[in-house]
């Protein structure tokens, strides 16, 4: 599959910020199979009643999530599920999905033409919240608020389901399969071009995820060329930080042991004169130093340095 890397593909799209899971879930019948995979009891909804409500940037400081979608019945929403891709586990996740549940229901109220001000109640969409995790962490199937911030003790609470098994039955199964191949290829090859190329021959031929990436393979390559660099970048970040961490360990070292050596050199003068001259105060005025100062270098243990 070398052939599909052109040149303009090996150099990473600074300004690529989707990335394969995002962009597989943009499309409907990918997200209606997704509900399907969760709901299988669900015998009546259909791709039209799917509407894909993920929460995109406008403003820099707006909030983003990786796909947020509506299941309607009968034209009125009954549920709302958000789902993140998670790499790196983070004990903040409940609270960040609890952020995007509520913008996501104060977007959902302006839509709908209702308002959490007015006298009746307003017709908010069941939630389910989902973590698809790629990561290598032991995390309980299903976490929680409560517990994770107030000892399973507080008025409110939100439960998120972690999906983390790879699976070739199932989409979010295929992508945390996919995620995985692609980690393992990465520590087999610093070559960004081997390591993309093996993990779609791979992916390809395991029937991960085979469709969207025969369909979609320019774009794949750069986000995965993006994801490779941004990597690659970050892994040279935490060694140049932890050389500077060293570095400045090893001066401090040196510092203390300097000062260690000049309280101690001290200490053998004042000690040395103190057997001749008894009194502190005289001793204080003869070094030129205060009496508390001439106490605590006669405290020092002078052999050891």
């Amino acid at each position: 599959m070398s052939e599909i890397l052109s040149e303009d593909n090996r150099t990473a799209n600074s300004k690529t910020k989707d990335s394969v899971f995002t962009t597989l879930f943009k499309d409907v019948n990918n997200v209606y199979r997704l509900y399907k995979e969760l709901h299988a009891e669900d015998t009546t909804t259909t791709v039209d009643d799917i509407q894909i409500d993920t929460l995109e940037t406008i403003l820099i400081n707006d909030i983003r999530n990786d796909l947020g979608f509506l299941v309607n019945n009968n034209g009125k929403a009954e549920y709302i599920l958000l789902m993140e891709a998670q790499t790196k586990w983070t004990k903040n996740m409940t609270l960040r999905i609890l952020f995007y549940l509520v913008e996501s229901y104060r977007r959902y109220l302006i839509k709908t033409k209702q308002s959490e001000h007015s006298s009746n109640r307003v017709h908010l969409p069941k939630p389910e919240l989902y973590v698809v995790y790629t990561g290598t962490e032991k995390i309980a199937n299903e976490i929680s608020l409560k517990d994770t911030y107030f000892d399973g003790t507080a008025p409110i609470d939100v439960i998120v389901k972690v999906l983390r098994m790879p699976d070739k039955d199932t989409l979010y199964g295929q992508y945390i399969a996919f995620s995985k191949v692609y980690d393992g290829q990465r520590k087999l090859h610093k070559n960004k071009i081997e390591c993309i190329s093996n993990t779609l021959d791979i992916c390809i031929r395991e029937g991960y995820l085979r469709e969207f990436f025969e369909q979609h393979r320019q774009e794949v390559v750069t986000m995965l060329s993006t994801l490779f660099d941004e990597q690659a970048q970050r892994e040279q970040y935490d060694i140049a930080v932890k050389e500077e961490s060293k570095a400045e360990g090893i001066a401090q070292g040196v510092a203390q042991g300097i000062v260690q050596g000049i309280d101690v050199g001290m200490a053998k003068v004042v000690q040395g004169l103190y057997k001749f001259e008894k009194n502190i105060k005289k001793l204080s005025e003869r070094v030129c130093l205060p009496e508390p100062e001439v106490e605590r270098l006669l405290t020092i243990d002078v052999g050891v340095v």
